[in-house]
């Protein structure tokens, strides 16, 4: 499904730019199937584009087989509707006959993003940051907010103290009306949108404008690791351990190791120093999540056992010392993977029973029950707008709120 989404996107990268002068009648039957997908009336003048190719297909399938259906060997005559409506690219299939009607695959449409700063407008910075750098808040300055999306007016996720350093993403992306160039930073592995400056005054500078600490002579420096120096890497830690682990990164210096012994240890790899451990759980730690909740500026541990409990911990980033907040008695058999929203307000567990499971944060309440996988739930991810979860036979599933959910 993921290749065949990629392969979409770079068709619609292609066609999308040419718009057919008219569409054949065929059309409207697959957007009366898209109004009924999207529950609501779909015409040709409301989609932001489209375009269309006739093709003699090989079957009634019409170049999109369906799992568990049978195709004579039939020549079919067809078209390819590629029809972009709500910021999704939809692909049909409709027979010259218009019996048959198929939604091949769908995939987001292409963004283009403006010039930015705009090349008339003297009133924005020039940028001084660049994706891929390292930055920092200014030194003398405010904290600078973190948001959602880049504007003054999203939602905020904490802010960056001056002199923290963060690396940058992706951007730069505009605000006309309040002339601020905003940039896609990780900081503390909370992700968001941070201003460059405004009126003259930059609250970000590239990292290496003011002196940079110095590290300590038993703590060698970690570099981040790139195409130009992947070849220097050599071995930091390695140790006979009496039990198996399941790693996980607070920092970057710091790991934390859930045990098959039911501990949890923090271990510094620049020194090999064993930071603290606790007996946390009686049955082996199978899976371990960090979240960051940036209103709070709280650091969260989520840790699954093979009974099916979970255990939420507050991390204190000084001393790598646990506070245990919450246990939940999450899944039948074991807790195989967890993963935190950006917000670290949502904690998603999969289990051995097939579920996804959502956990409201710090507390732990239930929030909502996924089912569809049929084997165990092997990894999670999420994304800005979705829930990605893949299972031990491959499948992955994705979860989200169709644009036009209520909130009831």
């Amino acid at each position: 499904m993921i290749k065949y989404l990629i392969i979409l996107a770079a068709a619609v990268l292609v066609v999308m730019p040419v718009m057919a002068q008219s569409a054949p009648d065929q059309i409207n039957v697959a957007l009366e199937d898209l109004s009924t997908l999207t529950n609501r009336t779909v015409t040709l003048t409301q989609v932001e584009a489209w375009n269309y190719q006739q093709t003699v297909y090989a079957s009634p399938a019409l170049g999109c087989p369906q799992q568990g259906v049978s195709y004579a060997d039939v020549q079919t005559s067809g078209f390819q509707f590629i029809i972009t409506y709500g910021g999704t690219v939809y692909d049909y299939r409709v027979s010259e006959d218009e019996s048959i009607v198929v939604l091949c695959g769908t995939a987001p449409a292409p963004v283009t993003v403006p010039p930015c700063p705009p090349p008339d407008d003297p009133d924005f910075l020039a940028p001084r940051l660049s994706k891929g750098m390292d930055a920092q808040v200014v030194e003398g300055g405010l904290p600078n907010v973190m948001r959602e999306q880049p504007g003054s007016s999203s939602q905020p996720l904490g802010q960056i103290p001056p002199q923290d350093s963060f690396v940058v993403l992706d951007g730069p992306r505009c605000t006309t009306l309040d002339k601020i160039v905003w940039w896609q930073i990780n900081y503390n592995n909370l992700i968001g949108w941070t201003g460059e400056g405004q009126d003259g005054e930059y609250w970000l500078e590239p990292l290496g404008t003011v002196a940079a600490p110095t590290a300590t002579p038993t703590a060698p420096v970690i570099q981040l690791i790139t195409t130009d120096n992947a070849n220097t890497i050599s071995q930091l830690y390695t140790a006979d351990v009496n039990t198996p682990y399941v790693p996980n990164e607070l920092d970057d210096s710091t790991l934390i190791l859930g045990g098959a012994d039911g501990s949890i240890t923090f271990l510094d790899y620049r020194t090999n120093e064993v930071l603290s451990r606790i007996e946390a759980h009686d049955t082996a730690v199978n899976s371990m999540a960090v979240g960051i909740d940036g209103i709070r500026f709280a650091y969260y541990l989520a840790t699954g056992d093979a009974d099916g409990i979970i255990k939420i911990w507050n991390v204190d980033i000084q001393t790598s010392e646990l506070e245990l907040l919450t246990e939940i008695n999450a899944h039948t058999g074991s807790v195989t993977s967890l993963a935190f929203d950006q917000r670290g307000s949502i904690l998603a567990s999969g289990g051995a029973d097939t579920s996804v499971r959502l956990w409201s944060m710090p507390d732990g309440g239930s929030l909502a029950v996924l089912n569809g996988h049929e084997a165990s739930v092997t990894q999670l991810e999420f994304s800005t707008a979705a829930i990605l979860s893949h299972d031990s036979t491959g499948k992955l599933m994705i979860w989200g709120i169709p644009t036009d959910a209520s909130v009831g």
